[in-house]
């Protein structure tokens, strides 16, 4: 009984630290991204990025976070062909607090829509890998660059993949 005890007692005093520091946090990003097809195809160009996340910090450096990604149509696609990507996921975060700057990874699975007027939608479970860096402007909000891969595919009659790249501006606040 005595061992019983010891152990909760010392399971709570390590947990007691992350549950004090617990913190929510939610942010933005806007940027450019793309596919990685041929150009000139019906997937091909830049296109315009939208990123929201919520997130939980643990400690000051690991978080799990639910993200939401849509990559818009391309500006110089073919005539008459439309696609867009987009996706719901979740990943763990890594933080490297330094003064005012936070350095951040993610790896995480994304769940991804490859959308084409000339195939059928696809989703598909594909991994994410992110990295980013931002500046502490005052003291709950940050603001930084990222930049992150993941894979999308698109159905048939296309049936095809393609990594997916992207790279915005990134806003994050912590409640």
């Amino acid at each position: 009984m005595c061992k019983l005890v010891s152990t909760s007692i010392l399971a709570a005093v390590l947990a007691l630290p992350s549950v004090a520091f617990a913190q929510v946090y939610a942010g933005f990003a806007f940027g450019a991204g793309g596919a990685d097809v041929p150009p000139g195809s019906y997937a091909a160009g830049l296109r315009g990025m939208l990123r929201l996340y919520a997130g939980y910090e643990f400690t000051p450096k690991v978080a799990v976070e639910a993200v939401t990604f849509d990559l818009g149509e391309p500006k110089d696609k073919p005539a008459g062909s439309r696609s867009t990507i987009g996706a719901f996921g979740f990943a763990a975060v890594g933080t490297l607090p330094v003064d005012r700057w936070r350095f951040t990874g993610r790896v995480g699975m994304m769940f991804m829509q490859g959308r084409a007027d000339i195939a059928d939608t696809r989703k598909t479970t594909q991994p994410m890998l992110a990295l980013g860096a931002g500046y502490e402007v005052i003291p709950k909000l940050t603001i930084g660059l990222e930049t992150g891969v993941s894979r999308v595919v698109f159905g048939s009659p296309l049936n095809e993949k393609a990594n997916v790249n992207w790279t915005g501006l990134a806003a994050t606040y912590r409640f």
